[in-house]
């Protein structure tokens, strides 16, 4: 499915931060907002986050970084953590710390 990105333009620019979503910006991937980081998409408008407040958006934003071949993804509400491949076949993607992003 194509990914839909919108940057947060509440932090940092040269962090690249970014809110990503699918289904055309009509569900975004998000943290959550509790103590713990639980990955999943959530219906809300990718430009509604956009022209939102900083607080609405930071569980739903990504920082991009550009290393040789590969990008990564930190979230920015759960610093850290990054997008990493799904555990085994079947499995959804998940959060992990940089060794195993």
């Amino acid at each position: 499915e194509p990914i839909s990105v919108v940057p947060n333009r509440h932090l940092e620019r040269r962090r690249c931060p970014l809110i990503v979503g699918i289904r055309g910006g009509t569900r975004a991937l998000s943290c959550g907002t509790g103590p713990e980081p639980q990955l999943h998409l959530e219906d809300v408008e990718l430009l509604e986050l956009f022209a939102g407040d900083k607080d609405r958006a930071t569980p739903f934003t990504f920082y991009k970084t550009f290393g040789g071949s590969t990008h990564t993804f930190e979230a920015a509400a759960f610093p850290g953590l990054f997008l990493s491949t799904a555990p085994g076949p079947g499995q959804a993607l998940a959060l992990a710390p940089a060794p195993g992003a």
